[in-house]
């Protein structure tokens, strides 16, 4: 909708043919409403009191070494990816359980915070890419020093890593044991190694000695000094992961109902939203044009109408207010149809003096509503009076009366009667007046000798035989009466 609302903002901030007083008003209204549609996607909340929620689950925290040598090829296709599609079998095995999951080098980050979404933290793993990590060591004492920052009592830490090049794990121990943490620890590689390679050319040290990355062997002993689990992910074919799963159902000190502190935060960008469409339909119509469009909102009615009907119906305002009833009409099809749309053009069509193409567009208009009716046979009526069809303007007047009585109507109906008689009796005057007997009878012989002399001249000018069918032969070769030629 923001989106939307872009391009009819520029419509009407460059609009050039308003006044300057009514551009300098509209303008201020949308940059309100621009101001309050930012405040809306910043998405402004109310932090509540967190509530103490308990699920018949357990809390684990995964972390996942991203450093360089994590992309050596011993694990096909790479540590990294057998890494990755371990996790996601324990995500999606174990929807249940709450897990929150961290990457690491010689930094730890969070890229996805406690949840039992499922999908949620599948989106953070998939979205990850080590490629664009600038760091290549591998801090495991960073890691540690970082979830023990964590607000739970007891940390289940499972840690994907080929455990870098750690050597004193005495500080991690300490911190582990302070804390609570306990480490599964998932060796990620082979005991072999693999040739650390940088595109097609293998990394080399300062000594120009080939740098191999295998298991650190510490790993085992960290994890059995912790109280915790040690693991090989030597084989993406090996079911580590259900492993884990199995070791972690049959421990009774993690099988637990947890409880968590969940807070919840009252989201209030409706409010700024609101705002932001008022005051544009404020910039952009009038005030009793406003009300329409909250009417239209708010209350249901079948008509489907878009937002890009509020620019043309204004414009074609507009039109109408200038006299400009062509332009108006133009601007009132492009509408969504619907019975007003039509109305209107034939409205605006008649104010144009377009009376056949208002009548065909009132004649397309089908509704129950009497009064609709009754003011559309109005409207035909008084285009037919234009166009002097007054037998038709009879019609639809009549028909606007059937339904209702209407004052209008009547008045002109009245008029037509009135405009006939003024017709017939002006046509009388225009006969002549009745002459007297005498008059009569000598209008009665001029016209008696007029006749006879018709008679005598059609005496003459006719042959004094009938034509046959040789007489038609004649003529057609030429030959013809030169008295009165055919």
């Amino acid at each position: 909708m923001f989106f939307f609302l872009i391009p009819l903002f520029l419509l009407y901030i460059n609009n050039p043919k308003e006044s300057d007083k009514k551009k300098k008003r509209q303008t201020t209204l949308l940059y309100l409403s621009l101001f309050f549609i930012i405040i809306s996607l910043s998405r402004v909340v109310i932090q509540e009191v967190p509530n103490e929620q308990k699920f018949d689950g357990d809390e684990f925290i995964i972390a996942l070494d991203i450093s360089y040598s994590m992309q050596a090829k011993d694990l096909k296709p790479s540590r990294y990816e057998v890494a990755k599609e371990s996790i996601k079998k324990i995500l999606t095995t174990q929807s249940k359980n709450r897990f929150s999951i961290f990457v690491f080098t010689t930094n730890t980050m969070l890229i996805s915070p406690p949840t039992t979404d499922t999908t949620i933290s599948l989106m953070a793993l998939n979205s990850l890419e080590p490629k664009y990590i600038l760091t290549k060591g591998t801090s495991l004492s960073n890691l540690i020093k970082t979830i023990s920052k964590l607000p739970l009592e007891k940390k289940k830490l499972l840690i994907f890593s080929d455990g870098g090049e750690q050597k004193n794990i005495d500080e991690i121990v300490k911190l582990c044991k302070k804390n609570h943490i306990m480490p599964y620890i998932i060796a990620t590689g082979t005991t072999k190694g693999s040739v650390l390679k940088k595109g097609f050319k293998s990394i080399k040290d300062s000594q120009q000695n080939l740098v191999i990355s295998k298991i650190n062997p510490m790993l085992k002993d960290w994890a059995n000094r912790c109280g915790g689990r040690y693991y090989e992910l030597q084989d993406s074919s090996i079911n580590i992961p259900y492993q884990i799963i199995s070791d972690i159902k049959s421990d009774k000190n993690l099988n637990t109902k947890t409880t968590i502190k969940v807070k919840n935060n009252k989201e209030l960008f409706y409010i700024p939203l609101l705002l932001a469409i008022m005051l544009f339909f404020l910039a952009i119509t009038k005030l009793h044009q406003l009300y329409m469009v909250v009417i239209a909102l708010f209350l249901p009615h079948p008509a489907h109408s878009s937002m890009v009907d509020f620019y043309h119906l204004n414009k074609a305002n507009e039109f109408f207010k200038h006299s400009k009833y062509i332009q108006s009409a133009d601007e009132f099809s492009k509408l969504s149809p619907s019975i007003q749309s039509y109305y209107n053009q034939g409205v605006a069509y008649y104010k144009a003096k377009k009376y056949k193409i208002a009548i065909e567009y009132f004649s397309q208009i089908k509704s129950s509503d009497k009064k609709i009716k009754q003011k559309l046979f109005y409207n035909m009526g008084n285009c037919a009076m234009k166009l002097k069809k007054y037998n038709r303007a009879k019609i639809y007047y009549q028909k606007a009366l059937s339904i209702g009585y209407d004052e209008d109507s009547f008045y002109n109906l009245c008029l037509i009667y009135k405009l006939k008689l003024k017709q017939t009796k002006d046509l009388s005057k225009s006969l002549p007046k009745q002459n007297s007997k005498k008059q009569t009878q000598a209008s009665q012989k001029k016209q008696k000798a007029k006749n006879k002399k018709q008679k005598k001249q059609q005496k003459r000018t006719n042959p004094k035989y009938k034509l046959g069918y040789k007489a038609y032969e004649l003529i057609n070769k030429g030959y013809t009466d030169e008295k009165s030629p055919w």
